[in-house]
């Protein structure tokens, strides 16, 4: 099995295999071709290559032709080709830039929802999402509503009161978080204990997700006795009883 660098069940299927099915392998499948986005364009792709045409025409010429699929994808397409049967190596990125003039503000969509669900005061927002918050909100009308039920949410889970559980479920039962409110049903108990409860599980799940990610940190690069180690100083550090020697044995 070394020798034909197989495996052991692999193997075993090829000894159990019938005269009849030994013979079958010497046909060849004939496998029907997948149509793609790409099929009307390949002839035009490998002429303009073939004839030395820049890169960043052919893919504005494609484009031109009526290709509508991802341009990313059609870059992609295009360096495989030349790379493969042109010896041609295109550096990435080469085929188009999205650019916004300089008189433009973009905010990105995690940004503004941050801004929206930032309830800390330590935390500080974002200045210039604040200046534009309001012009926003009356272009896209979704921001306002996520407001709104962000706000209704968080007075909710941080009140008192867990029969404001039930308020806010029959509101938002059939609106565009109706995933979320499914959720929420599933395991109301839960929630609504984490409002009426002065305890909370967060110190152990953030312990626990701790732990999880130096789990993953050390995955098959360390011995067991090295994992407990890792983990011990992580909670270990900082305390007045700590000593690093101890570590060292």
């Amino acid at each position: 099995m070394d020798e034909f660098f197989i495996s052991l069940p692999t193997a075993k299927k090829y000894i159990g295999m019938t005269a009849d099915e030994v013979t079958a392998m010497n046909e060849r499948n004939a496998y029907k071709k997948r149509r793609t986005i790409f099929d009307d364009y390949l002839n035009i792709i490998y002429k303009m290559l073939r004839d030395k045409v820049s890169p960043e025409i052919i893919i504005s010429y494609i484009v031109r032709k009526g290709y509508a699929g991802n341009p990313n994808t059609l870059q992609t397409k295009i360096q495989r080709i030349a790379k493969n049967n042109f010896n041609i190596n295109l550096i990435r990125d080469w085929g188009y830039k999205f650019d916004y003039p300089n008189n433009v503000l973009v905010f990105k969509r995690s940004e503004v929802l941050r801004y929206i669900a930032t309830k800390n005061p330590k935390i500080k927002r974002d200045e210039n999402i604040g200046k534009h918050i309001d012009i926003i909100k009356e272009k896209y009308k979704i921001v306002e509503l996520l407001e709104n039920i962000y706000n209704d949410f968080y007075e909710t889970i941080m009140g008192k009161d867990p029969n404001k559980l039930e308020i806010f479920i029959d509101q938002y039962e059939f609106s565009v978080i109706k995933g979320f409110i499914d959720g929420i049903k599933i395991d109301i108990i839960s929630v609504k204990n984490a409002i009426s409860s002065e305890l909370s599980s967060g110190f152990v799940e953030g312990n626990n997700n701790k732990f999880k990610l130096i789990k993953r940190i050390l995955y098959g690069r360390a011995k067991l006795s090295t994992l407990f180690k890792k983990c011990y100083l992580a909670f270990k550090f900082g305390l007045d009883d700590f000593n690093i020697s101890q570590f060292t044995k």
